[in-house]
C-alpha cells in the first residue's frame, strides 16, 4: 500500500467502519438478535441516559437482554422498530469515532413517535469495532 492509499485508509476507513458498527447495531436491535446485538458492543460499555444516570456494564453476560429491552418498548410504547436518522462524523481517529447521532421509534405504522439525539463513541478493539460509549437523551 502506497503511502498517500495509507494515508487515505487511516483518515476515511476509520469512521467509516465505525458506522457501520452503528448501522450493525440498530439492524441488530431491530431483528432481536441477541448475539449480534452484544457483539455490537464493546467493554465495559457506559451508557449515560436523559436523567444523567450513568450505568457501566462490565461484559456482554452483564448486558439487559434484548427481548426484555423490546417487550417492555413493545409494553409502554407500542414500539416496533428504531430507525438511525442520521450519524455526525465528530471527531476521529485511527481506532476511536465519535458520532452525534439521531434516532427515531416507530409503531408499526405511522410516522415516528419519538426522536431522540445521542452522542456515541465507537472503538476498534481487536481488530473489531464496537460502541464503547452511549450518551443519549432517552430514558
Amino acid at each position: 500500500m502506497g503511502v498517500a492509499a495509507t494515508r487515505i485508509w487511516r483518515e476515511i476507513m476509520p469512521e467509516t467502519e465505525a458506522a457501520q458498527a452503528v448501522k450493525y447495531y440498530f439492524e441488530a436491535f431491530n431483528a432481536n438478535d441477541e448475539n449480534a446485538y452484544q457483539m455490537a458492543h464493546h467493554f465495559p460499555h457506559i451508557r449515560i441516559n436523559d436523567k444523567a444516570e450513568v450505568s457501566i456494564v462490565m461484559n456482554a453476560s452483564e448486558l439487559l437482554p434484548l427481548k426484555l429491552i423490546q417487550n417492555h418498548l413493545i409494553r409502554t410504547e407500542n414500539w416496533d422498530h428504531s430507525f438511525l436518522d442520521s450519524l455526525e462524523l465528530v471527531h476521529a481517529s485511527a481506532d476511536k469515532v465519535h458520532f452525534n447521532i439521531q434516532f427515531s421509534r416507530y409503531k408499526k405504522e405511522g410516522p415516528p413517535y419519538v426522536t431522540y439525539k445521542a452522542l456515541w463513541v465507537v472503538t476498534q478493539k481487536e481488530g473489531r469495532w464496537g460502541i464503547l460509549a452511549r450518551s443519549t437523551y432517552a430514558p
